[in-house]
């Protein structure tokens, strides 16, 4: 099992396997932790650094389960069949509430919620991937952005979500790669395989995020 000290020691090892990029890139971190992890990268491939938001949609009786995602434009993934857990009326509510908190996070973090993504190399990067929800509706908001090309970068992630990323991405010529330093078989959660895993707070996101701005 391979064990991180940091955050920011997972991003820099991901830099070392980016470094062989040479075009115009972005790397576009999933806050809070993959920012942390986002600017080891950017740094060290002399980058831009940006956010994307997305929020689970989850059943009102379990606030914990994820039935899905969603991005502030209303893109929406579903990772099971909704109608078992809540009424149409419900997951309507979900939508908007949670839509509006993506909104109001991009608002915090950048200052609004356009982006301009056509024909640059994305590097997509979190600190690591355990269900994926989040990550595979950026994905599907990042296809329609028409971007050049769309790297996954993230320090570990279950089997499942590398091959779930591999089948309906990369084979869909969606995603170009996939780049992980460990794909563990026991996995329940992304903080068990750092030595240190603080919780990183907004304050912080936005300092990172001041050092890219132009």
């Amino acid at each position: 099992m391979c064990m991180f000290a940091n955050r920011t020691e997972a991003g820099r090892r991901l830099a070392e396997e980016l470094q062989y990029l040479n075009e115009t890139k972005l790397v576009l971190a999933i806050p809070r932790g993959g920012v942390v992890v986002g600017n080891e990268i950017a740094k060290k491939i002399n980058c831009s650094l940006d956010v994307i938001v997305s929020k689970k949609l989850t059943p009102p009786d379990h606030p914990e389960f994820a039935i899905g995602a969603i991005m502030h434009d209303g893109t929406v993934y579903f990772n099971t069949n909704w109608q078992e857990y809540l009424q149409k009326n419900q997951l309507e509510d979900e939508i908007r509430k949670k839509k509006e908190e993506v909104v109001r996070r991009l608002e915090k973090f950048r200052g609004n919620s356009k982006y301009e993504l056509r024909n640059k190399t994305v590097i997509l990067v979190d600190d690591g991937i355990a269900t994926g929800a989040t990550v595979f509706v950026i994905l599907n908001w990042l296809s329609k952005q028409k971007p050049k090309k769309i790297i996954v970068a993230v320090p570990v992630m279950p089997p499942q979500a590398f091959q779930y990323i591999g089948t309906e991405f990369v084979m869909n010529k969606i995603v170009e790669k996939i780049i992980v330093l460990d794909i563990p078989p026991n996995f329940s959660a992304v903080g068990q395989f750092y030595k240190e895993f603080d919780q990183v707070s907004d304050e912080e996101v936005v300092s990172i995020l001041e050092k890219y701005k132009n």
